[in-house]
């Protein structure tokens, strides 16, 4: 098969720059350990920036003589999208418009998902548990009665911690709002702190839905506000990953089942991972889903794989036959 791996850098080129900038992109080694892993499945492997000069790209890279475009072409989205809006449904729309298979969700569930404070709504509505919350536009807004400190203050449409900060009173809560209407050109969510265990579970899948083995994360010796996985704490590897967590078998359940419905809620596809906090109880909270989970080698979702027995070539052969399954290109296409 022809498998074009689309992804994002700094250098995209655009028509002009406007709006939110995207600050998410994949590591050119990760980009590459992906190539390697198709590679090993005999697949013919290209990468491509998705970007203003995509369409011509495709054409270049894949078109027959004749101008007709081949039917064993298959998109790996590894694109988090480069400015504005909903930045994860522009490849995948562009792609639908295309007539083109693509890896992940489709543009519904990526608007869904990208914007905190909407799926919350969501998976509240659905009787899911989540902590209480809610949307700040800007400094001094006043919190619903029930909602308490310490909150943690976070973009509303932003990814991998970023802007993520704890208020432990109204000061801190509109030193919090104020950066990130400022720096990120949008409201902030905030919602109440759970002080517990942070754990996460992958997805894979689509008819059914497979939960991967419950990850935890490893803060080490810090103890209350501290033990959160901040943007500094991903980039600087401060926390590690226990995988599977220690869990009773009970919460295990529980947590992969929340899991699942979760993604189901939102309409996700193929693959993703859900977050969660767990309080002194044994309770497990919803945090987020991620419905660009990160799949490169040294991520929650791989180490969570590695936990099966797979290699990462063998974790991107699955993901890449879940979502040929989805599309009727293959028949066996289970995770």
């Amino acid at each position: 098969m022809k498998v074009a791996i689309i992804r994002n850098t700094p250098q995209a080129k655009v028509l002009r720059r406007l709006g939110r900038q995207n600050r998410e992109f994949y590591r050119e080694s990760d980009i590459e350990a992906a190539r390697d892993a198709l590679a090993v499945g005999g697949h013919d492997v290209a990468i491509l920036e998705g970007d203003a000069t995509l369409i011509e790209r495709l054409e270049r890279a894949y078109a027959v003589p004749d101008g007709a475009f081949p039917d064993d072409v298959f998109v790996f989205n590894l694109a988090y999208g480069i400015q504005g809006e909903c930045r994860y449904t522009h490849l995948p729309a562009l792609l639908e418009m295309l007539g083109l298979p693509y890896l992940c969700s489709g543009p519904r569930s990526h608007t869904i998902s990208l914007d905190k404070y909407l799926t919350k709504v969501l998976i509240e509505r659905a009787g899911l548990p989540t902590p209480p919350f809610q949307l700040l536009t800007a400094p001094g807004d006043r919190l619903d009665e029930g909602l308490e400190y310490p909150l943690v203050v976070k973009p509303q449409f932003e990814s991998t911690s970023f802007g993520l900060r704890i208020a432990d009173n109204p000061r801190e809560l509109d030193d919090a709002v104020s950066a990130i209407v400022s720096d990120f050109k949008q409201p902030a969510l905030a919602e109440a702190f759970i002080d517990g265990r942070e754990v996460n579970c992958g997805l894979i899948g689509n008819a059914p839905v497979m939960p991967l083995p419950v990850l935890e994360i490893d803060f080490g010796a810090a103890a209350g506000r501290d033990r959160m996985a901040t943007c500094e704490a991903k980039r600087n590897r401060t926390v590690g990953h226990i995988c599977p967590a220690d869990l009773p078998t009970d919460l295990t359940r529980t947590v992969q089942d929340l899991a699942v419905r979760t993604f189901r809620t939102l309409g996700c596809c193929d693959c993703g991972r859900v977050d969660f906090r767990i309080d002194d109880s044994g309770r497990p909270w919803i945090l987020e889903l991620n419905s660009m989970a990160a799949i490169h080698p040294d991520g929650s979702y791989y180490d969570a794989a590695k936990t099966l027995g797979w290699a990462y070539a063998e974790m991107i052969d699955r993901l890449l036959r879940t979502a040929l399954a989805r599309y009727g290109l293959m028949q066996d296409g289970g995770p």
